[in-house]
C-alpha cells in the first residue's frame, strides 16, 4: 500500500542498500557502512517510514553519540516528519545516551544534582598528579565504571588492590560524600535502575519501542547493555556504524 508522498520520495532517493534497511521489517537491524555513506540519512528515514507505517512516535527513540549530534538529528528528523503532520518530530524521542539517562533518573525519582566535575574530584583524590596523569585517569575511571563495572567496595575491602583501584575507590567515596553523580554516572545508575526496577523497565521499554543507535561503533559496555536492554525482548533495535573508525 503506498504510502505518504512525502516519505516515498524520501525513499525513492535512497540507494537501494539504504532504502532496504530503512524499510527492512522491525526487528534487529545492523547497518555497517564508512563515514559519509549516508547512513543517518538512512536512520531518518526509517523513523519517517515506522511513522508513516503506524508506529507511534512517543513509541521511538534515537540515541546519538553527543548532544551536537542529537540537535543535527532533531532538525533532520524535524524537516522530514513535517509533511507527515504537527509536532511529530517533538514526540519522538532524540537524545544522547547521557540525557536519556538523566530523564530515567528523574523519572525515578532518583538525585541527579550536584552534576560533579571529574577533574575537581581527582585533583581532590591525588592533589600530585600531574595534568598528563589525570587525563589518563578519567579514562581508567571510566573504564572502571562503564566498561568493568567495578565495585568500589570490593576495591576497598581488598587489601591487594593496586593504586589505580584505590584511586577509583577514593574517587567514588569523594563523590558520595559530595552527594552528587558524575557524567558516567547518568549512563551506569540508570543502567542498574532498569535492571533492578522491572516496573521501570517496562515502562522504559514502552518509550524505545523502536530503538535507533547511531555510530553504534562508539558504544561502551554500559551503553550496549543499555540498548539491549531496552529493546529486549522484541528487539527492534536499528543500529548504524562504521566499523572502520576505531
Amino acid at each position: 500500500m503506498p504510502g505518504h508522498p512525502a516519505v516515498v520520495e524520501r525513499l525513492a532517493r535512497l540507494q537501494l542498500d539504504q532504502r532496504r534497511a530503512a524499510t527492512a521489517p522491525p526487528g534487529p537491524v545492523l547497518c555497517v557502512a564508512p563515514a559519509g555513506s549516508g547512513k543517518t540519512t538512512t536512520l531518518v528515514a526509517r523513523i519517517a517510514w515506522l511513522i508513516d507505517e503506524g508506529v507511534a512516535p512517543e513509541t521511538i527513540c534515537a540515541i546519538t553519540f553527543n548532544k551536537r549530534a542529537a540537535e543535527e538529528l532533531r532538525e533532520r528528523v524535524g524537516v522530514a516528519l513535517a509533511p507527515l503532520g504537527e509536532n511529530l518530530a517533538g514526540r519522538v524521542r532524540i537524545r544522547t545516551f547521557h540525557a536519556l539517562g538523566l530523564e530515567m533518573l528523574r523519572a525515578a525519582g532518583q538525585v541527579v544534582q550536584p552534576l560533579v566535575d571529574r577533574d575537581e574530584v581527582v585533583r581532590a583524590v591525588r592533589p600530585h598528579a600531574t595534568g598528563a596523569e589525570r587525563r589518563r585517569l578519567d579514562t581508567i575511571l571510566s573504564r572502571f565504571k562503564l566498561d568493568l563495572d567495578i565495585d568500589p567496595a570490593a576495591i576497598e575491602a581488598d587489601p591487594d588492590a593496586g593504586p589505580v583501584a584505590r584511586t577509583y575507590a577514593a574517587y567514588e567515596a569523594e563523590i558520595r560524600q559530595r552527594g552528587g553523580l558524575d557524567f558516567d554516572d547518568l549512563v551506569a545508575r540508570a543502567l542498574r535502575l532498569l535492571e533492578r526496577d522491572s516496573g521501570a523497565l517496562g515502562a522504559w521499554r514502552g518509550r524505545c519501542e523502536h530503538l535507533l543507535v547511531d555510530e553504534a561503533q562508539d558504544l561502551d559496555r554500559a551503553q550496549l547493555r543499555l540498548a539491549l536492554l531496552l529493546a529486549a525482548p522484541a528487539n527492534r533495535i536499528f543500529l548504524v556504524g562504521d566499523d572502520d573508525q576505531p
